[in-house]
């Protein structure tokens, strides 16, 4: 197995929509597939946000993860966030998500950020094994999460146990 994690590139775009899409339509259903299309779009260039990052195994697509500035509008104070990391159900428990996280966090302290924060529903013991901190509960479109924040200077992320079915 040879993961590469590189910047998006246009071709990836369409397969990544109907990923996020089937994902997260839940989390807020007036988004899209052909939004997300639109809104990844803009992302390929990685050395501002918003960005896309994947995950290629042997040149095969199985993983994303997205920047952004914001990703709720009622935080502002919190900033950057990483967003819509997704790992192919077949192809989790591999370490691609982490690999994934540690190259966003190394993008985001080279522009200088010094903390990365995120929303997950169900994920907050696999992020807390790397190091991640729990900020608050939240609701989002009626959907309870936590928001949670690492801090982006000091020790690199801690080297949890991979869970095959739990681990993105």
């Amino acid at each position: 197995m040879s993961i590469a994690i590189q910047a998006l590139e246009p071709r990836f775009i369409g397969q990544l929509a109907t990923w996020h899409q089937a994902e997260w339509y839940h989390l807020d259903d007036t988004v899209t597939e052909a939004v997300r299309r639109k809104r990844l779009a803009e992302h390929c260039d990685t050395r501002s946000l918003p960005a896309t990052f994947v995950a290629l195994e042997d040149g095969e697509l199985v993983g994303s993860i997205c920047l952004v500035a914001h990703d709720t509008s009622d935080r502002p104070q919190y900033s950057p966030w990483l967003s819509r990391i997704f790992v192919a159900p077949e192809h989790r428990g591999k370490g691609i998500g982490r690999a994934l996280i540690d190259r966003a966090k190394a993008e985001m302290r080279r522009q200088g950020h010094d903390a990365l924060y995120l929303i997950t529903e169900d994920k907050g013991p696999y992020y807390a094994r790397m190091g991640w901190n729990k900020v608050e509960n939240y609701k989002l479109n009626d959907h309870p999460v936590e928001i949670m924040k690492i801090s982006l200077h000091g020790s690199s992320s801690k080297r949890g146990e991979h869970n095959e079915k739990t681990d993105p």
